[in-house]
């Protein structure tokens, strides 16, 4: 069964939303934020097979989309997301805020982890409240 969760974290042009969608084996990510919400970049993150309880950093694949840069914050969150769930992990990432600053850019992708962070605890919850 599918199961669908949403977060989010900032506001305005520097607020990001993680729409997920929770699988039998892992977590599909569309993460989007800014003025202009598209697709970018994508990354997909698994365990290493050998020894997933430990948190060592995961397998990774980038694809990227010509003349953008979210393919990185995709590869940031999707790994992040395998090491805390020791799930496979696959995010589409489209930010996109005119004349962004570096500061402003570097928010950007503390919102975009602290929105992974939320969306772990989330993930967390049900699987507990699954197993109870």
């Amino acid at each position: 069964m599918l199961r669908e969760i949403t977060v989010t974290c900032g506001q305005g042009r520097l607020g990001i939303q993680l729409q997920a969608m929770l699988t039998a084996d892992g977590v599909a990510v569309f993460l989007t934020g800014g003025e202009k919400p598209h697709v970018g970049g994508m990354a997909m993150s698994v365990p290493w097979s050998s020894q997933p309880a430990l948190k060592h950093r995961p397998q990774t694949w980038v694809t990227p989309r010509s003349g953008h840069r979210d393919a990185d914050v995709a590869a940031l969150v999707a790994e992040y997301l395998c090491r805390e769930t020791g799930c496979c992990a696959a995010v589409i990432a489209g930010i996109h805020i005119d004349n962004a600053t570096s500061q402003e850019i570097d928010l950007l992708v503390q919102n975009s982890l602290a929105a992974a962070g939320q969306l772990v605890e989330k993930i967390k919850q049900m699987v507990e409240i699954d197993y109870a």
